[in-house]
């Protein structure tokens, strides 16, 4: 016998087949499952089977979804910043006396404007009403508007400022849509803005229009070197502008004609010759 022999030379002798010598195995025995598996399988029974089946069998508080608390719905939270937003906004009774507000209401009610100076009673008592025009700016409905950072300069932005303004805001926006300039587009958002916020102000959205509309630098301008030939440079200058608003109701137009009607009405007429008495000064020149 040879090495090549004992290398070649099969395992398994021929005429003996592996399987003959295999004992059948019962088919309990071979089942995947610990009571089957198990010759006591019928008299005990599997504490971990059972756990598994109540782990399994879904219960009443797991298909109840769990509410999940967000800033959104968090009543705390929400009255928290309430109270700090009213500890910062600006009062009314500030600046005008609440005397004043009660009046002012009752001649917006009569006349559907304000009228200046006109008589008015309340709680049995006649009051004359003088406001001054802070005290009317203040008093009348308006909406007060900011725009974020914009990547600008104040040149640019005055431009489309001017083409708007004293315009009505949804006649505004028409004409910023259809305008190729950048700023046109920001402005067109800062006014669809305006509106959103009227509606939570129970104001009318066709009514408003652009009282004032300006433009300022917003700060923090970035400076780069501008490299130039034969060793000179000069400075790059990143301009960022804001653009505030405030749009006001038709309250406000129909105050404003009224008063120039007022001051047509109360003026003196228009005189072509000097208004003198006849008993005149003698001069020495002739006035022909």
């Amino acid at each position: 016998m040879n090495r090549l022999s004992i290398i070649t030379r099969p395992l398994v002798r021929s005429g003996h087949h592996p399987l003959r010598s295999c004992i059948p195995v019962p088919a309990r025995f071979m089942s995947n499952t610990p009571r089957l598996g198990s010759l006591f399988g019928g008299i005990t029974k599997n504490e971990n089977e059972t756990a598994a089946q109540e782990v399994a069998e879904p219960s009443d508080e797991d298909e109840k979804p769990k509410k999940v608390m967000t800033p959104q719905n968090d009543p705390d939270l929400i009255a928290y910043y309430e109270k700090k937003a009213k500890g910062k906004a600006v009062r009314v009774d500030k600046f005008v006396h609440p005397l004043k507000v009660a009046l002012y209401n009752k001649n917006v009610e009569q006349n559907g404007f304000f009228k200046n100076h006109q008589v008015l009673e309340h709680e049995g008592k006649k009051y004359k009403l003088s406001l001054t025009p802070t005290e009317i700016d203040i008093l009348e409905p308006s909406i007060y508007l900011q725009s974020y950072r914009i990547k600008s300069s104040m040149k640019k932005a005055t431009i489309v400022n001017r083409m708007v303004r004293k315009f009505n805001v949804n006649l505004a926006i028409n004409q910023l849509h259809f305008n190729p300039k950048k700023m046109a587009t920001e402005l067109e958002k800062l006014l669809k803005r305006g509106l959103e916020e009227a509606k939570l102000l129970n104001l009318k959205g066709n009514e408003l229009y652009i009282d004032q509309l300006w433009t300022g630098s917003d700060g923090k301008w970035r400076k780069r070197l501008d490299i130039k030939g034969r060793g000179r440079h000069g400075i790059l200058h990143h301009r960022y502008v804001h653009v505030k608003c405030i749009l006001k109701t038709k309250q406000t137009l129909d105050r404003l004609d009224w008063e120039k009607n007022q001051k047509e009405l109360h003026s003196k007429p228009r005189t072509i010759l000097i208004n003198d008495p006849l008993n005149f000064k003698v001069r020495g020149w002739y006035k022909w």
